[in-house]
């Protein structure tokens, strides 16, 4: 049949051809396959498929024709064989070789042809094992186009979900080439830079850097940090379009996929504000700090000269302002007298002068308020100094002015000279070191009032003493002055000098409660009047304690009659226990009382007096204080 019908077979073969076409034609228009058909490599496989098979199954219908041929042609010859033998009409013994001839052809012609099928088969067996494995590469293939067209649609995922950040992220993006050139510039360099992104892409990144940052910036060094660290940050100056400056945090990263890694993407953030919060910041920490420091200042400042100088050395020396000056006027003065001034402004001779005649009703005094006003230096010599023909320097630009009452008879005025315009900030601390000068000067001038009360009081009760007993006096005020030279000698602090000298003129207040009869007697005292004598260290701490004056002050009073090795009065102490006031105090009384006049004896010489101090150094008195005191005797500091 397939010999005899040729048409048929190619029939066929065009048959099966269209039915692997149409199979890989319908796998084609799943979006599976036309996805991986998008692919050369992909697309070369699947059309080899029905070409391949086209082949094989020509092979395989030529070979059974062949085959069916052949046999055929084997049945015709056998007949025509048989034909001739029956045409002869031989014996049946002729024949015999001629079958057995015709029996080893058909013979000879099977295993030939036997061995051609076992041939087909092995080769038939052949393709459907590639067959088989054609379908598991195929299966496979099926499989990983599936994996991958999972991991392109996550691609795709992830790239929109990362282009919507980066146009919708605040800080700008930027990515760089090797060569530090700008090679993608996100919408926000728009926003922050004002440059358009078509402006920057294609320039280098140094473009956008600030000239006062320029020259500290390299990309080559950039690029081998990030290799080492892997990313780097940094604060740098941008320009705008403009030319103005922005502060900026950039935080720079290679780009994994780059070569050797030396592309680099920057994320840029403006921190202009943060910056600009940053430094008020510190700066108002460092002016509370100036402030708190400067209270302790005047705290301990005792004088009005020092509180000053306190003052204006803090506005110069500390804050950094061009000049300053303090003034004070009394109720019945015209002019305001400058009590400190400094300041580089008045550096130049000649400038102080412009301030020397301020009067108290100026203008620009006449509408103070409480927080001072700020002149621009023109207005100075018309509203400050009333006088418009004075020429005033024009290097600096405003002058601060606080004018502040000190109760109803004086007031103080605060200038200050900025080379600048002052902000708010500034003012704010000029207001409060204007106030808290004036608090202090106030409270000194209080202290120096309520100190000139006491000393008065000090010398009235002194005079009521010596007004008793006409051989002490002066006793008092000579005690109190050898007991400051010591002091002084030692080195003690000018406060505790102040204290010993107020103890050494009221050592001897608690006299006053002393009988005049025990007082004033010319002979020895009985061992009762003595007791009375020593009780009077206790009066005098009665006397004195409701007053409020410093411990160092009632102790050096209380103790002075004790001595250095625990047997004076009123309670036995040691030098331990005693302090260095006491004991100088003690040192001054006896050197003076053996040198004047007493009721019961006359004066010692200054050499007794000096072999008294020697011979009790150690027992009665201080070793080191007696030192000192006789290097003072010596040197004719004290007579």
């Amino acid at each position: 049949m397939w010999g005899k019908n040729k048409r048929k077979r190619q029939t066929i073969i065009v048959c099966a051809a269209f039915s692997l076409f149409w199979i890989d034609f319908s796998l084609l228009k799943s979006n599976l396959v036309w996805e991986l058909y998008n692919k050369p490599v992909i697309r070369g496989f699947i059309l080899s498929v029905p070409i391949a098979s086209i082949l094989v199954i020509y092979y395989l219908i030529n070979h059974i024709g062949i085959l069916s041929d052949d046999l055929k042609k084997s049945n015709r010859y056998i007949r025509e064989i048989i034909e001739e033998n029956d045409s002869l009409k031989e014996p049946e013994e002729s024949a015999i070789p001629v079958v057995n001839s015709i029996n080893q052809s058909i013979a000879e012609l099977s295993k030939i042809r036997i061995s051609e099928l076992a041939e087909l088969n092995k080769k038939t067996a052949q393709l459907n094992e590639k067959n088989i494995e054609l379908n598991d590469a195929y299966m496979q293939l099926e499989s990983s186009f599936g994996q991958l067209q999972a991991v392109l649609e996550q691609l795709n995922d992830s790239e929109k979900k990362y282009h919507s950040l980066v146009v919708n992220i605040p800080d700008i993006v930027l990515t760089l080439d090797s060569s530090g050139v700008i090679t993608y510039a996100s919408r926000a360099c728009k926003d922050i830079l004002s440059f358009r992104r078509r402006d920057i892409v294609g320039k280098p990144f140094n473009y956008i850097i600030h000239d006062s940052f320029a020259d500290s910036f390299n990309f080559d060094e950039l690029i081998t940090r990030i290799k080492n660290s892997g990313e780097q940050r940094i604060d740098i100056s941008l320009r705008r379009v403009d030319n103005t400056v922005i502060q900026t945090e950039i935080k720079f990263t290679a780009i994994v996929d780059s070569p050797n890694n030396d592309c680099v993407q920057a994320i840029i953030r403006d921190v202009t504000e943060q910056k600009r919060m940053e430094d008020t910041l510190r700066q108002n920490n460092r002016r509370l700090e100036i402030l708190n420091g400067f209270s302790h200042k005047l705290a301990s400042a005792t004088e009005l000269t020092d509180i000053y100088k306190t003052c204006v050395n803090t506005v110069t020396n500390e804050l950094g302002f061009y000049g300053c000056i303090y003034f004070i006027v009394d109720k019945n003065e015209r002019f305001y007298k400058i009590k400190e001034y400094t300041g580089e402004y008045f550096n130049e001779p000649g400038r102080i002068e412009q301030f020397t005649y301020i009067n108290r009703n100026a203008k620009a005094l006449s509408y103070n308020d409480y927080d001072g006003i700020v002149l621009d230096y023109e207005q100075v010599p018309k509203y400050l100094v009333m006088n418009d023909k004075i020429e005033v320097a024009g290097c600096y630009r405003q002058a601060y002015i606080q004018q502040l009452r000190i109760g109803g008879h004086a007031s103080v005025l605060f200038i200050v000279l900025n080379k600048s315009v002052f902000i708010e900030e500034e003012l704010n601390v000029l207001r409060s070191i204007g106030h808290t000068t004036l608090v202090a000067v106030e409270n000194t001038m209080h202290l120096i009032e309520s100190k000139n009360n006491f000393v008065q009081t000090i010398d009235a009760l002194v005079a009521a003493i010596e007004a008793k007993d006409q051989y002490t006096r002066g006793h008092s005020q000579r005690v109190s002055s050898i007991a400051v030279k010591i002091a002084d000698r030692i080195g003690m602090a000018k406060q505790q000098i102040e204290e010993l000298r107020i103890a050494g003129i009221l050592h001897d207040i608690g006299k006053i409660g002393i009988s005049d009869r025990i007082l004033l007697k010319k002979g020895p005292l009985t061992k009762e009047e003595y007791e009375i004598i020593k009780k009077h260290p206790a009066i005098s701490n009665r006397i004195l304690y409701p007053i409020g004056l410093s411990e160092r002050i009632l102790k050096a009073v209380a103790f002075h009659h004790e001595r250095f090795d625990g047997k004076g009065y009123p309670f036995g102490l040691t030098n331990e226990s005693l302090g260095l006031e006491p004991q100088i105090i003690a040192v001054a009384d006896a050197y003076d009382a053996m040198t004047s006049s007493r009721p019961y004896r006359g004066a010692l010489s200054y050499e007794k007096a000096v072999a008294e101090l020697k011979n009790n150094k150690g027992s009665q008195f201080h070793p080191g204080i007696v030192n000192v005191m006789l290097q003072l005797l010596e040197e004719k500091e004290v007579i």
